[in-house]
């Protein structure tokens, strides 16, 4: 009987693809039945080798040696994780498997973790590729009668060998060449170093900020003859010059006497409406979630790290099969995925009773949302059809899930967000302006309609 090897990136992940799969006894460092034997790697098994395991002169930090451009790229196996790899090389090439499927994350980085494994193993037997964004049960299922030729893949993996050899080309050779330099110990990397750089330039225009001192001057307006005096603070401003904001016209000097011949002028008047605008904006619902605005709206709203977030989304999709893989730079879903968007708002809905719109997952979604064309690897977080009810989640993990639950709903409302900007600019007797950018609705009644209105200041 012929047996089906399957290598996942992660213990976890190899756990719930066994299982759908019926591969249910364990092994050491795998688990097997119903046919196949589910494997995995404990993230990378293996690496690129070092300059001295490559060219034993590279041991030695010489100018006269750079820049080392190695003209084969040998693999060697971590050594933490060696065991696990001499367990997935014996699957790997044993007589009784007669194909592999690839079931690392998919995406680049997955990719190269197995292709890394499967050469350094010295394995030819043929390879399928498993390809899901979801680890519920039924993606498993779906991706398992999907399965592809891994050699559909190939420019994907000759990508992920590029970056990887193009780190160590910066990061061996600039580190080097840098600590020489200076006389001290540098890391330069591909990655790290520029974005080094970047906080560099940010500490330095920090720094060299010099704060200009400046006056505002204010007034509270009340409308005369009006229920419950309402109120509501005016800020002076002068014509605003070709080029110049609303804010900058309402700054005076740092000098007090300005600021307080016109609160003088200002008293002295009565205050006139110059003018009253309302105006109404439609805006269309956020999109999706990608990795990066869940990131700063989780900041934003809980405080949370870029790391705590990713952790907490990480676990949503591994451990409790909530959303959708995380690790994407994409904002839109693919056709076949918004089809199954039915499903997943009755696995919402719950949640959020009497605000999920009727038929909502099941009206067609705009491009804004679905195209197949922005993504890459991956589509954007979403909340997968199971039941955040039947988890015990942490408050943490509850107010991330909860993000790409609203996103979900609001991009499935069918109705536009409205945003609402009122405008006033009271004119006293002594020719001062005064404006306020937004106010209390009951000030806006009282107003509305009245060409000039006498205010109390």
């Amino acid at each position: 009987m012929s047996i089906i090897a399957v290598i996942a990136e992660k213990p976890s992940v190899a756990r719930d693809i066994a299982k759908v799969l019926g591969a249910t006894q364990k092994g050491d460092g795998y688990l097997h039945g119903g046919g196949h034997i589910v494997t995995w790697a404990i993230g990378h098994l293996v690496s690129l080798a070092q300059p001295h395991e490559i060219r034993p002169e590279w041991k030695f930090w010489r100018r006269n040696l750079l820049p080392m451009l190695p003209a084969d790229w040998p693999l060697v196996v971590y050594e933490k994780t060696k065991d696990q790899f001499e367990t997935v090389r014996k699957i790997l090439n044993s007589p009784k498997v007669d194909r592999i499927i690839c079931a690392t994350d998919a995406g680049r980085e997955g990719e190269l973790i197995f292709r890394y494994i499967y050469d350094a193993a010295k394995s030819d037997k043929p390879v399928e590729r498993l390809w899901i964004s979801s680890l519920t049960a039924d993606a498993i299922t779906a991706g398992f009668a999907a399965l592809k030729d891994a050699r559909e893949y190939d420019g994907l993996a000759n990508a992920a060998r590029g970056r990887s050899r193009a780190d160590w080309l910066v990061g061996m050779n600039l580190s080097r060449a840098y600590s020489l330099a200076y006389d001290e110990t540098l890391s330069v990397g591909r990655v790290q170093t520029p974005t080094l750089a970047m906080l560099a330039e940010r500490e330095v225009g920090i720094r060299a900020f010099v704060p200009e001192e400046y006056r505002e001057v204010s007034a509270t307006f009340s409308p005369q003859g009006v229920a419950g005096k309402p109120t509501y603070v005016g800020t002076w401003f002068r014509m605003p010059k070709p080029g110049e904001t609303m804010q900058q016209a309402m700054r005076l000097p740092a000098d007090p006497g300005p600021a307080k011949e016109i609160a003088t002028r200002a008293k002295s008047g009565i205050a006139r409406i110059a003018s009253l605008e309302s105006e109404s904006k439609k805006m269309a619902p956020p999109q999706f979630y990608d990795l990066t605005e869940l990131q700063r709206h989780a900041n934003r709203l809980y405080g949370f790290s870029a790391q705590k977030t990713l952790d907490l989304a990480q676990k949503l999709y591994e451990t409790h099969k909530l959303i959708s893989y995380p690790r994407t730079d994409s904002r839109h879903i693919s056709r076949t995925v918004a089809a199954g968007l039915g499903a997943v708002v009755r696995a919402v809905a719950p949640q959020y009773p009497k605000l999920v719109a009727p038929g909502s997952g099941e009206r067609p979604l705009g491009n804004r949302y679905v195209d197949d064309t922005k993504i890459s690897d991956h589509h954007a977080i979403i909340p997968t059809a199971s039941s955040p009810a039947r988890v015990n989640l942490s408050a943490d993990e509850r107010s991330n899930i909860t993000r790409s639950q609203e996103s979900l709903r609001n991009s499935l409302a069918g109705t536009d967000h409205r945003a609402i900007k009122n405008a006033i600019e009271a004119l006293n007797r002594a020719t001062e302006n005064f404006a306020a950018q937004r106010m209390d609705a009951s000030i806006k009644k009282a107003l509305t309609g009245q060409k000039i209105a006498d205010l109390s200041s």
